[in-house]
């Protein structure tokens, strides 16, 4: 176990996140939030009919506003494999043509994963964990098999937030990430 997914730390970081020192420390670090200057940066690359792939799409904020500003010409693929959090989406993406949701993790390698629930209300802290545990057992595929698979579009745009599990994610997707049309690939990294 490396000390990023140590549990004792992850904890740590949960409870900071919660009371909100994680926040505190970014603005103070770069005078605003590191979400604001993600977000800035993020949607200055998109445009109207891209296809973007929305992994950890956890309820679909940022999902939502992809569907926007894509428009109806464009496509978001909303990745969120832990069963609450992706009924919560389909919930709040009611109504929204051009969204399609896949109810499966993305990783280096096809199958199941555990993966357990997160403890704050949104479940944004949901992760996957090696080993059973208290979680549940979700699908896990590779971005290249469903490409491969004509399962889902190539992306333009790929958004990655999956608390701990980004590399895995990139691992899955050597493939894609050489293909010409993907122009944008936005990390939030978790230590």
């Amino acid at each position: 176990m490396s000390w990023q997914t140590n549990p004792t730390l992850i904890a740590i970081r949960n409870i900071a996140r919660q009371v909100g020192i994680t926040k505190a420390i970014g603005r103070f670090r770069s005078g605003r939030s590191y979400e604001h200057a993600f977000d800035e940066a993020l949607f200055a690359s998109l445009r109207e009919g891209d296809v973007i792939w929305d992994v950890g799409a956890n309820v679909g904020y940022y999902t939502r506003r992809f569907a926007e500003v894509v428009g109806t010409d464009g496509r978001v693929v909303a990745f969120e494999p832990f069963p609450a959090t992706a009924e919560r989406l389909r919930t709040h993406m009611q109504g929204v043509p051009n969204y399609t949701l896949q109810m499966t993790a993305l990783g280096s390698e096809a199958g199941a994963v555990n993966m357990e629930g997160g403890a704050d209300a949104l479940g944004a802290t949901s992760r996957i964990v090696k080993g059973s545990g208290n979680g549940v057992t979700v699908k896990i595929s590779t971005g290249d098999d469903l490409v491969r698979k004509g399962d889902v579009p190539v992306p333009t745009v790929v958004k990655i937030d999956t608390e701990g599990f980004e590399l895995d994610v990139l691992r899955g997707m050597t493939d894609l990430l050489c293909k010409p049309e993907l122009r944008a690939l936005f990390v939030e990294v978790h230590f």
